[in-house]
């Protein structure tokens, strides 16, 4: 059998060796290395990951990485994925220390981005403890009902009429600055509302002001004019001559 002789030069360089390479496997495979551009890092084995967080730390004025992709017309600047479940870290977090925003989205498209839910998607995208009113969004659902459920401002005005009786005159205050009228039909008070605006398609219910009363007015669009709603409050019933019957009310229209 031919011996091989182990000079101390080489048990020097083995020992060289085994010392530069403890500490690679005493912190886990990859970490302590460079960073490979264009490769897999730390390994092309999927099943080889890092154990540690690698830490990136600036001091500057601007940012402390960058990422772009100057392909032209396809391809993003940074995808980043986790398994991390409901109630633990999320796949992307930023903090800012002091009192400016956390994160920035600008774009030069008309869609600024999106947020996709995956299996349940009755929840909702996104939550936040924040009270204060998000300006600028312009929401398909308010507490899950479609904009078409809700009536929009046009269709909604009222008239707040004040009558002291007496020789008084009848005045009308609301959103479409609306005047009033009153006459005397078959010995009721009539009071007329023009509205200044077509009120012919829509409802109207009016209701006295001050304390309970067994007053009941009829309501009605006034015949031939889009803009005008008949309130008639009737008489006192007294005999021989029943008196009208005058006071404030307030009428609310919805179309």
């Amino acid at each position: 059998m031919k011996r091989f002789r182990f000079s101390g030069r080489a048990a020097v360089v083995c020992s060289l060796i085994l010392a530069l390479g403890l500490p690679t496997v005493a912190m886990g495979f990859g970490e302590g290395r460079n960073l490979l551009l264009g490769k897999r890092n730390p390994s092309s084995n999927p099943g080889l990951a890092l154990n540690t967080e690698t830490e990136i730390i600036a001091d500057t004025t601007t940012y402390g990485t960058r990422q772009s992709n100057k392909k032209d017309g396809d391809g993003g600047s940074a995808i980043y994925g986790c398994r991390s479940n409901l109630g633990n870290e999320p796949c992307l977090r930023a903090n800012n220390l002091k009192g400016g925003r956390s994160f920035e989205f600008v774009t030069i498209g008309k869609e600024g981005g999106r947020i996709e839910v995956g299996g349940d998607k009755t929840g909702p995208p996104l939550t936040t403890n924040a009270t204060g009113v998000a300006t600028g969004f312009n929401a398909d659902k308010v507490d899950g009902k479609e904009a078409a459920d809700f009536a929009p401002a046009t269709s909604l005005t009222f008239a707040a009429v004040s009558d002291a009786g007496g020789a008084a005159v009848p005045t009308a205050a609301g959103p479409t600055t609306p005047t009033v009228t009153l006459a005397t039909v078959s010995n009721d008070s009539v009071y007329t509302v023009d509205f200044k605006r077509d009120v012919s398609k829509c409802s109207f219910t009016a209701a006295p002001v001050g304390s309970s009363s067994d007053i009941t007015p009829g309501v009605a669009p006034t015949p031939g004019q889009a803009n005008q709603v008949n309130i008639n409050w009737g008489n006192n019933g007294a005999t021989p001559t029943p008196v009208p019957t005058r006071g404030s009310f307030h009428v609310q229209v919805i179309c």
